[in-house]
């Protein structure tokens, strides 16, 4: 039961990881004309190197490593086991492992990629820029 309960958790990690990579996206698009939390370096290197990993993995033709785990846990569980047997989990991984070609799901990564990269070039995180020149305080 313990490997059920851990591959369902693996599953949900797995998809908060991938609404943070199309997300991370979007509040970058919104750092680029109003500064907010969204804007740091934290966020935004954390997401850019994620969205790397991911499109590199793709590349490679490798499985995610989050996916890897999670079948061994659910294989440790019950060696014969098809269908997850619970309707939340089989909603999920019918979002985290949609049933498209591969390219439907590489190509928009590295379009993803590409454009957090130039975001990151053409406007730094927050603790990267220079502060703007003021009064010098004594």
């Amino acid at each position: 039961m313990l490997y059920r309960i851990l591959a369902d958790l693996i599953l949900v990690i797995h998809l908060a990881w991938i609404v943070f990579m199309l997300c991370g996206g979007a509040l970058t698009i919104r750092a680029f004309w109003r500064p907010s939390f969204f804007d740091r370096w934290l966020f935004r290197s954390l997401h850019l190197g994620g969205i790397l990993f991911v499109g590199i993995w793709e590349l490679m033709g490798r499985f995610c490593p989050l996916t890897i785990w999670e079948y061994d846990l659910r294989r440790l569980h019950d060696p014969n086991i098809d269908y997850p047997g619970s309707f939340i989990v089989d909603i999920v991984e019918r979002l985290v492992y949609p049933e498209v070609d591969l390219w439907m799901v590489t190509v928009p990564t590295f379009g993803l990629a590409l454009f957090t990269l130039v975001m990151f070039v053409l406007r730094p995180p927050s603790k990267f820029q220079r502060r703007k020149a003021g009064p010098d305080r004594a």
